[in-house]
């Protein structure tokens, strides 16, 4: 099995880069493809949203200080709030909840990677005491000063 990119045309798919040319000539025409479609991570995207929780780590007010001593906690308590996690029943029936990371693997597709970063925001924006358009225009300001990135 091969990760290909494909990009939509008028006239249909194409491939998007010479690796995939390559691999599309193995097929002949009128052979059925099967294949799981998902929209690229975008790279801007993922800096606002690493901005999002650095920032918000670094104002967060005096009282949650001593609950995430490590952004890696803080990332994690994020994820769990905002509901990016995965559950499982013990032996003994007891449920667990536990975090996942924002990373490509985890959220390949830019689509779910939007509806997950909202949900984020909306965690950040109470933790600091911000609506979630004070904080989104923070947010890019910080990530354009940060990679020249514009939101």
């Amino acid at each position: 099995m091969a990760k290909i990119a494909l990009q939509r045309t008028l006239s249909g798919w194409l491939p998007a880069n010479q690796e995939a040319a390559d691999h599309c000539r193995k097929f002949k025409p009128g052979d059925v493809i099967v294949a799981d479609m998902k929209r690229a991570r975008n790279y801007r995207s993922h800096c606002l949203f690493m901005c999002l929780l650095e920032k918000t780590y670094e104002n967060l007010p005096l009282k949650y200080a001593a609950l995430w001593p490590t952004d890696k906690a803080f990332r994690r308590a994020v994820a769990l709030d905002a509901g990016h996690c995965e559950e499982f029943v013990s032996a003994d029936g007891e449920v667990y909840r536990y975090p996942l990371p924002y990373d490509y693997d985890h959220l390949p597709d830019e689509d779910d990677f939007t509806v997950e970063f909202g949900r984020a925001m909306m965690v950040c924006a109470k933790l600091i005491g911000l609506t979630n358009d004070d904080l989104a225009a923070e947010i890019s300001r910080y990530a354009f000063e940060k990679f020249r990135v514009a939101a």
